[in-house]
């Protein structure tokens, strides 16, 4: 039964093409002929300065080109000093809590003054309260030891006989 719709189907288009007056091409040259026709016809309902508007249309695109790639230079630029001065304030603020609590500026971590200085107090903590190195009373000695009297003349006679000796 499918056959009998399907073998109707194609009588039908056999007919409606015959009923047209529909020719097939008969050799390549004439199927070339029939194509050329149908442009020259498209080509007639376009505009008579159609070229010379696409022409425009391309340099204007490459203009938009440009003029984008320069807004996108100027774009990479911009976040890239962003990122810099964000990086050089973050340095700044952690040098600031290194010399303000005493501890080495590279231990520190974090991004702000808060969590810096806690990263700052945790290492305090860990290396115990212990007060900045000072002159301690042996070197005191030592140098009151070594304390030269007299002129300058004489303190460096001494010196010189010192070396001398040596």
């Amino acid at each position: 039964m499918s056959d009998d719709i399907t073998a109707d189907a194609g009588d039908n288009t056999e007919q409606s093409v015959e009923d047209s007056g529909y020719k097939a091409p008969a050799s390549q040259e004439e199927l070339d002929r029939i194509i050329q026709a149908r442009l020259d016809r498209e080509r007639k309902k376009l505009p008579s300065d159609y070229d010379e508007l696409r022409a425009k249309a391309a340099k204007l695109a490459e203009i938009e080109e440009a003029n984008k790639t320069e807004a996108e230079k100027t774009a990479e630029r911009l976040a890239a000093a962003e990122k810099r001065a964000a990086e050089l304030e973050a340095k700044a603020l952690r040098a600031e809590v290194a010399a303000a609590k005493g501890v080495p500026f590279a231990l520190l971590t974090g991004s702000t003054q808060e969590e810096l200085e806690a990263a700052a107090d945790a290492l305090i903590a860990f290396r115990g309260e212990q007060k900045p190195a000072g002159p301690s009373s042996t070197s005191l000695a030592r140098v009151n030891q070594n304390t030269v009297k007299g002129s300058t003349g004489d303190q460096f006679a001494d010196f010189f006989a010192n070396q001398l000796s040596s």
